[in-house]
């Protein structure tokens, strides 16, 4: 390794100290970047960053969100709240030493190519040059509204998710919560206990997940059939008829039947929703239509007046600091081979830019290694990078992402088994001579 070579990560959140973590082990040298105040990012509750609310818990359990040789207290629960999440990602960062390589309170302001890396420039007057720059400031910063918008002008009051803290915000009102996501089931819930009504838009049918059967976190159920049926479509159907069963089919509660298959989208994550839907103290509504004045026309025909709408609608991709052109956008966001190598860039990465149907743990562990041997490759400009460069280029790695109900949202969702199969395979490229 080349001792002057140095990497910069930009972002403090759960992916940046994986990679900085990953780094440390295999002695290369870099600062971490963080423009808030802590190591969290969305989930350090009182900063800037942080996307959390009060009734916030994991919609995926301790046993796969957990990093494998560091795993959480056996006081957490099953599905810990935000704060424990957050507790924990600092432990994990101060326990591998990442505060020693960390600059906080510093966002950055410019990232320009210099030479044969960059130069970065940052809020608190940092000016300084990098070999390798790796991004991870994650994938909920810039809000995402309905485009196009729907006619008319909607003249009550509107709040994105990314702003949404308590249920106090949602007190006496009369309540639209628009996207069927997991965050927008979990603020339709907490409406339906503090506001005057709770109408939930969803533009197309979802699958409504319980966070346990069996008694068991429903992930870890769903894992322990294993080879139980001989096919994906059996598993599936199985399943299913277990979810309707135990009274989570939508179709049962006047809500339509999605058009794809139950592994076909990021799971919804929520034991709650569709008791309310039943009890009459959320109302389902379809996509919607214009607006006029506080009256909400929708799809159907209908009309309801609302004094708030909350948009969990989702996030942009957008890299202030980067200027756009550098990069090769496809569909709105950048186009990155394993959404995570610009193809046209061989010093820069992206990593925790995917979504999977699972845990933080064994993903954050497989970039950051991945991170590891590129930094190494790079530096000694070794054969393995030469090969994994000209791989880039032509490779299509299957991520599973054809399988998936086309939208936005699903444009950087993976198979996590396929995913990190890809993402080992070309580490050991890389790795190799």
């Amino acid at each position: 390794m080349n001792k002057a070579f140095k990497v910069a990560i930009i972002g403090g959140g759960p992916t940046g100290i994986g990679v900085g973590r990953e780094l440390i082990d295999g002695g290369i040298a870099f600062d971490l970047y963080e423009a808030c105040d802590n190591f969290g990012g969305v989930w350090n509750s009182g900063a800037p960053c942080g996307r959390t609310y009060e009734s916030l818990h994991l919609i995926s359990p301790k046993f796969n969100t957990q990093v494998p040789d560091f795993p959480m207290p056996d006081a957490y629960p099953v599905y810990p709240n935000h704060k424990l999440m957050w507790r924990y990602i600092l432990s994990y960062a101060d326990h591998f030493g990442l505060r020693d390589h960390a600059r906080f309170n510093a966002p950055i302001t410019r990232l320009d190519r210099e030479g044969e890396g960059w130069r970065l420039k940052s809020g608190a007057g940092h000016d300084e040059h990098y070999d390798l720059v790796v991004v991870c400031t994650g994938l909920h910063n810039q809000p995402l509204f309905p485009d196009p918008a729907p006619s008319g002008s909607f003249t009550g009051e509107v709040l994105h998710a990314r702003d949404y803290k308590s249920l106090d915000q949602l007190r006496g009102k009369r309540v639209l919560v628009v996207g069927g996501g997991n965050s927008g089931c979990d603020i339709a819930v907490d409406a339906a206990h503090a506001a005057a009504e709770v109408s939930h838009s969803t533009r197309r049918g979802y699958y409504y997940q319980p966070k346990f059967i069996a008694g068991k976190p429903t992930p870890q159920w769903m894992m322990e059939l294993g080879a139980k049926f001989k096919t994906r479509q059996e598993t599936m159907a199985y399943i299913e008829q277990v979810f309707k069963l135990a009274g989570y089919d939508a179709t049962d509660y006047g809500l339509p039947r999605p058009d794809y298959p139950l592994d076909g989208a990021h799971p919804v994550m929520n034991s709650l929703i569709l008791y309310y839907i039943g009890h009459g103290d959320i109302t389902p509504k379809g996509d919607i239509d214009s607006f006029a004045g506080k009256t909400v026309t929708f799809k159907d025909g209908s009309q309801s007046e609302f004094d708030l709408i909350v948009y969990a609608t989702g996030y942009r991709r957008e890299f202030p600091f980067l200027d756009r052109d550098l990069l090769e956008w496809k569909a709105g966001i950048p186009d990155l081979f394993l959404h995570s190598t610009p193809r046209n860039l061989d010093n820069l990465l992206f990593m925790g830019f995917i979504n999977s149907a699972a845990g933080l743990g064994d993903g954050l562990k497989t970039q950051g290694l991945f991170v590891q041997n590129y930094a190494r490759a790079l530096a000694g400009r070794t054969p393995g990078l030469e090969k994994f460069l000209a791989a880039k280029q032509v490779d299509k790695p299957d991520l599973g992402q054809e399988y998936f109900v086309k939208s936005y949202r699903h444009l950087w969702e993976a198979d996590l088994w396929k995913l990190l199969a890809a993402m080992r395979h070309y580490r050991d490229m890389l790795a190799g001579n």
